[in-house]
C-alpha cells in the first residue's frame, strides 16, 4: 500500500491515533433513511466502544457481537495506543445495554498477532465479555469468496457528512450504508469500496459508476464496526470496518476525508476464522 495516499484509521475524538468515521452519505439522500438501515434488528449486535481516559466515556470506535460472550472488532480500536490512559473501557449495544470491558486482565483483549499499527495490515481484534450477553448475535459468513461488485451494508456509529463535505459533522448515532465490493487487497485479507457520484462518472474507480441508494463510506467512530451481505433473508457478517483513503482525484486526493471518489478499507474476515476459533478468553 505505500504507493496509496494516507490511510486514515478510523476512530473518533480523544483517540490517540490519527483519524475517526460514522457512515457519510450522498448529498441527494436523507440521513433518516442511513439511521434506519443502521437501526435494524439484524444489526443490534452492532454496539458503541467508549473509553474513559478520567474525564467521562467518550465514543471511540466500534465493536460486533459475534458470540454471547465476545466481539469482534478492528486492532486499532483496543491496542496500546487506543487504551494508553484508560481507566474505563465499555460497549453501548443501545436502550441501556452495556457491557463493561475488564481491559487489564490477560486475554481479555485479542490483537491478531500480525497486526501491524502502521500499515493497519491484520486489522482485528477479539475482545471477550465478563459474561454471556443478551443480544442477538452476528453470525459469521463461512461461504465461498465473496466476489466483486457484491453489494455490501456496512454499520457503525461516528462523524457524519455527505460526499460534498466529506466526514465533518460529530455524531454518535448508528447508522448503516451500503457500497459494492470493488477490490481485493493484502492478499485478500482486507478489500476497498469507492463513493460513487451521482451523475459523475468519473469519481468511480471500481466497477459500476452508479451509486446505490444507499451509497456511502465509513467515517470517524465506524472503525471496529461491521460489514454484512444478505443470503436469502439472513445476514452475514464479512467485514469489520477500518480504514479511510484519500483518493480523488487522480488517486492523490484533496485534502477532504471520505468525500466523493474516496475509498474505505475493511478487513476481510473469512480469513481470520481459525485465529478466532483459536481464542479461549480468560474464562477458559
Amino acid at each position: 500500500m505505500s504507493s496509496r495516499p494516507l490511510i486514515l484509521a478510523c476512530l473518533t475524538l480523544g483517540a490517540l491515533i490519527a483519524g475517526a468515521f460514522a457512515v457519510v452519505i450522498r448529498d441527494d439522500t436523507p440521513d433518516s433513511l442511513y439511521r434506519h438501515l443502521g437501526s435494524r434488528a439484524a444489526f443490534a449486535s452492532v454496539g458503541r466502544v467508549d473509553i474513559d481516559y478520567g474525564h467521562g466515556y467518550q465514543p471511540i470506535g466500534t465493536a460486533t457481537l459475534y458470540g454471547a460472550d465476545r466481539v469482534v472488532s478492528a486492532a486499532h480500536v483496543f491496542d496500546s495506543n487506543s487504551l494508553r490512559g484508560a481507566v474505563g473501557v465499555r460497549i453501548n449495544f443501545g436502550r441501556g445495554r452495556i457491557a463493561q470491558i475488564d481491559f487489564t486482565t490477560p486475554r481479555v483483549i485479542n490483537i491478531n498477532p500480525r497486526y501491524n499499527s502502521s500499515t493497519l495490515r491484520d486489522d482485528i481484534s477479539v475482545v471477550f465479555l465478563p459474561a454471556p450477553f443478551s443480544v442477538k448475535t452476528a453470525r459469521l459468513y463461512n461461504g465461498s469468496r465473496v466476489r466483486k461488485n457484491t453489494t455490501l451494508t456496512f454499520v457503525g456509529y461516528g462523524d457524519t457528512g455527505t460526499g460534498l463535505t466529506g466526514s465533518n459533522t460529530f455524531s454518535i448515532a448508528k447508522r448503516g450504508g451500503q457500497n459494492t465490493l470493488g477490490s481485493y487487497y493484502m492478499g485478500g485479507r482486507a478489500f476497498e469500496v469507492d463513493f460513487d457520484r451521482p451523475g459523475h462518472a468519473g469519481y468511480s474507480s471500481f466497477g459500476s459508476s452508479s451509486p446505490l441508494r444507499l451509497e456511502g463510506l465509513i467515517g470517524p467512530g465506524d472503525s471496529g464496526g461491521s460489514v454484512w451481505i444478505q443470503r436469502g433473508r439472513k445476514w452475514r457478517l464479512i467485514g469489520i470496518n477500518d480504514y479511510g483513503l484519500d483518493w480523488y482525484p487522480n488517486g492523490r486526493g484533496n485534502g477532504i476525508e471520505n468525500d466523493y471518489g474516496d475509498h474505505s478499507g475493511f478487513v476481510y474476515v473469512p480469513k481470520y476464522h481459525a485465529w478466532m476459533a483459536s481464542l479461549t478468553g480468560p474464562q477458559s
